[in-house]
């Protein structure tokens, strides 16, 4: 199973959507026959997260329905929320988007792993970048790698921030703004990805729940 998840990551950064599609569905024909059911929750996100870049968003807010009233762990919520987020913001519901984002970041810091908070930190930064706040959403990518530990640059939401960054920024502007956030301590960095704090640059308030050396 998390081969098959791996595989449908690889084919959305090569950007094989048909390819993604037909991998998750092997993914699911093989979560029905897994002990925990769980797993066929995650098989849905993944496929919610790839049909809102397909903006088929009705089929991915029936599987995020589906799998929210069934999550039962901090991780599940976590990407479930982070998930829902890009719905909402591809539906143009920015309040929606939000909301699913703060919940997203509260499970995230129950579950004390990192990456997981750099997956809610860059749907803030998609989040960011719909609102036009081009500077945050580069703040915000950058607070993601210093969580995540490297760089990603194969991801296709980094890919299209990064794009629209430039745009709006120029060149030394974004690399300014991402540099912000890939400076910060990790504290600074899990403090700035929380979405209840203004976006005017690394904040100054206090963290909630993760240490830097968890």
């Amino acid at each position: 199973m998390d081969r098959d998840l791996r595989w449908v990551d690889l084919h959305l950064r090569l950007g094989d959507i048909d390819a993604a599609i037909r991998t998750i569905g092997a993914a699911r024909e093989r979560a029905l026959h897994a002990a925990n059911p769980q797993i066929r929750y995650l098989v849905d996100v993944r496929e919610a997260a790839v049909r809102v870049r397909m903006g088929d968003l009705d089929g991915a807010a029936t599987l995020l329905d589906d799998a929210g009233r069934a999550w039962h762990n901090d991780h599940g919520r976590a990407l479930a929320g982070s998930v829902r987020a890009g719905l909402c913001v591809a539906r143009g519901d920015l309040a929606g988007a939000d909301e699913a984002l703060r919940e997203a970041y509260a499970a995230a810091l129950d579950t004390r792993d990192r990456p997981m908070l750099a997956v809610v930190a860059v749907q803030s930064a998609w989040l960011a970048a719909a609102q036009q706040d081009h500077h945050a959403a580069a703040v915000l990518l950058g607070a993601a790698s210093r969580l995540r530990g490297t760089r990603d640059r194969t991801d296709p939401q980094v890919r299209e921030l990064t794009g629209r960054g430039h745009a709006a920024l120029g060149a030394e502007g974004f690399a300014s703004a991402y540099a912000k956030g890939w400076e910060l301590t990790i504290q600074a960095a899990v403090r700035e990805t929380d979405p209840a704090l203004p976006r005017h640059g690394p904040s100054v308030a206090g963290p909630r729940g993760i240490r830097p050396d968890s």
